[in-house]
């Protein structure tokens, strides 16, 4: 049967207002933000990751090491933390290794003496795919032991290059004085970073932990063998009971506690301090962050174990406190 020219006309106009009908009523997905939809890619050669060999420059962009100077010539530059760039202006660390020293009461060190390698690949070596950043403001949420750090986006676009191991020679008098800024500004050459681009890891919300055994993790640990203190990858598989606890009068221990996740270090060069150390891993194809070592104080071990308390290295997961960091998000952005 054929149609008529009218009746095909009309047929159309159906059609088309069908199809206009099902637009409407179809919801339209949500709108994702720049770093939602651009996070936690590796800027490798290849995905493969060999555990052991230092890592390149742009491998892990989102990789920050944070020192803290308090502007004296006779002292160098600390290295205090790592952390995890989350934002183009945010990085979240941990909060315990950000306090003073010996600080009953939590007391932070000054935001003003902060700074922030992102990008990091060594601790004295520069590359054109990182950056340094004097920080804005600090904001900490006890409960979580989180600690999101605001980068200083505005002038001075680039913070001075610091050589942590190296002692800074004095001025001829030995003091100190002038304001952490122009210390900087007046003791070491700026950086060119010209062609750093943010590219920060990602965030898992409402994860179920125990889906994850058998999962590769990796941490980034300063290779002893690197004169200028380069970064490799350190991988931890997530297992339902911790390998050496457990004995015959003792039951295994778990490797889940809570939002505590435990791996046994008995055989890895791992450092002893502990420095806020940041636990990657993939998800749905993209990188993201589990969690923060926790404080040595608050260390999870078992009475019994086979273990020592330092055969064993945790985490503070990072989920449970994602809506205290999005909320700062808002905050600041508004």
């Amino acid at each position: 049967m054929s149609l008529n020219g009218s009746a095909r006309r009309l047929l159309a106009s159906r059609v088309s207002l069908l199809l206009l009908l099902l637009a409407l009523l179809l919801p339209s997905p949500p709108p994702a933000s720049a770093h939602q939809c651009f996070c936690g890619v590796r800027q490798a050669q290849n995905e493969t990751i060999y555990p052991d060999v230092p890592i390149e420059p742009g491998e892990w962009p989102w990789h920050t090491l944070i020192y803290y100077w308090a502007g004296s010539r006779l002292d160098p530059p600390a290295k205090i933390c790592e952390g995890a760039l989350i934002d183009e202006r945010f990085v979240l660390a941990a909060a315990h290794c950000l306090t003073v020293r010996g600080s009953k009461d939590g007391e932070l060190l000054p935001a003003d003496q902060l700074v922030v390698h992102v990008g990091v690949v060594s601790v004295q070596q520069d590359n054109d795919r990182s950056r340094r950043f004097q920080v804005r403001n600090v904001t900490v949420e006890d409960e979580s032991d989180l600690a999101l750090i605001e980068l200083q986006l505005a002038e001075p676009r680039a913070v001075p290059k610091l050589l942590p191991e190296s002692p800074v020679s004095s001025d001829e008098d030995g003091s100190g004085g002038g304001s952490t800024a122009e210390v900087f500004e007046n003791l070491l050459p700026v950086v060119d970073t010209g062609r750093w681009k943010p590219i920060p890891v990602c965030l898992v919300d409402a994860l179920d932990l125990t889906t994850l055994y058998g999962t590769e993790m990796y941490i980034l640990n300063q290779s002893q063998r690197n004169r200028l203190g380069g970064y490799e990858p350190v991988r931890l598989i997530l297992n339902e009971f911790l390998l050496c606890s457990g004995s015959t009068l003792a039951m295994k221990s778990r490797s889940i506690n809570g939002t505590t996740v435990s791996f046994t270090i008995k055989d890895l060069n791992l450092p002893s301090n502990d420095r806020g150390t940041a636990l990657y891993f993939k998800h749905q194809g993209t990188w993201s962050l589990l969690g923060f070592t926790v404080s040595r104080a608050a260390r999870q071990w078992t009475p019994g174990s086979v273990c020592l308390p330092n055969d064993i290295i945790s985490f503070d997961c990072l989920y449970p406190a994602l809506d205290w960091v999005m909320e700062n998000f808002a905050d600041t952005n508004s």
